[in-house]
């Protein structure tokens, strides 16, 4: 980033902003060229390969004791590796995290036989939270947060459960995102972006996930005895309710006062859920964007925008609506957002002074 030849912390030194020392410190800190950061991630993942191939395939045969000091080794060890701050050691201690996650979730769920993936999801639970704790890149912890969320699901189940916790996620990535200006400068408010970032990621990608997993949704669409509506009417309602929350903030904190916010809000939300109730993924997309929009989170508001335009796409194959049918529904959500934006641009219009 430059102005004029100059760089951004060549831009800070000129107007007073930073000291000279803070200028040595912001240069030291900038990255290099693409291209090397892409071979010193590359040659960190191959040598993480060949340490994890070494370690892990002896510690098979070590037994569920032996594979879980392996595997908590590893990730004391991808602690260590956090702290030198470097992007190398920073990708090798991702993948030494990883693995080593995986072989304590083997070795300690090995030990209960209970016929489900449960007691492995819950201590995936407990090994993915306590790895978010320590001092970690952004991307670990990010990663820790979504393998954090999945075990949680496990847990969870596929029944009405799983739809209220993928909208406790819509939720907790809404709020995260309208509270940002309140958290970001914390002590852990890296921790925080991090936990946002991956229930945004987690809400996004459930109603997929429990599509695929009630009745084999793509073989049932490709044989034509099915579709991909799953009927999540706790999710589709439930992520409705939170579009109405944050709307309604979204008026009411608005710069020029809006009449009626609440009518407004609770209009659209309810036009939407109305539409899109067969598919609640558009509805989760579209409210986590509307939330990362505001809060400037590009990453989040870039998936949730591929999010919704890939359930748009789901929402074209749905077998259990007509394709005339479903072509009016997409024209009616079309109107729904240019009324919308026609009538808060009138009402801003009529409070100004």
């Amino acid at each position: 980033m430059s102005g004029g030849g100059l760089t951004f912390a060549e831009l800070l030194r000129e107007h007073g902003i930073v000291d000279a020392e803070g200028h040595r410190a912001l240069v030291a800190q900038r990255p290099g060229p693409w291209w090397l950061m892409l071979l010193q991630a590359l040659a960190a993942w191959f040598a993480s390969l060949l340490i994890v191939s070494a370690v892990v395939l002896p510690a098979i045969g070590l037994g569920m004791a032996g594979q879980g000091v392996v595997g908590a080794a590893l990730c004391v060890t991808a602690i260590a590796l956090f702290r030198r701050g470097g992007l190398f050691t920073d990708q090798m201690g991702l993948a030494l995290s990883l693995a080593g996650q995986g072989l304590l979730v083997w070795a300690v769920g090995g030990h209960f036989d209970a016929g489900t993936h449960r007691p492995m999801a819950a201590v995936g639970a407990l090994v993915a939270g306590a790895m978010m704790l320590p001092k970690a890149s952004g991307l670990h912890r990010r990663a820790c947060g979504v393998l954090l969320a999945v075990a949680l699901g496990v847990l969870i189940g596929e029944g009405q459960g799983s739809e209220m916790f993928g909208v406790v996620l819509m939720a907790a990535a809404v709020l995260s995102c309208v509270t940002r200006g309140r958290w970001a400068a914390h002590p852990r408010g890296s921790l925080l972006g991090a936990a946002a970032l991956a229930c945004g990621l987690s809400a996004l990608a459930l109603p997929a996930v429990l599509t695929l997993a009630r009745g084999e949704a793509w073989v049932g669409a490709l044989s034509g005895q099915g579709g991909f509506g799953g009927r999540m009417v706790w999710l589709a309602w439930g992520a409705a309710l939170v579009l109405f929350a944050l709307l309604d903030h979204l008026l009411r904190s608005a710069r020029q006062p809006v009449r009626w916010p609440r009518a407004m809000a609770g209009g659209a939300a309810l036009l939407w859920g109305l539409v899109f109730h067969d598919a609640p993924g558009l509805i989760v997309a579209v409210g986590v964007f509307a939330a990362a929009f505001h809060a400037s989170q590009r990453t989040l508001a870039g998936l949730a925008l591929l999010a919704a335009v890939s359930y748009v796409g789901e929402f074209y194959y749905l077998l259990d609506v007509s394709l005339l049918h479903k072509s009016a529904l997409l024209a009616l959500a079309g109107v729904i957002l240019l009324a919308l934006r026609a009538w808060m641009l009138r009402a801003g219009q009529e409070a100004r002074p």
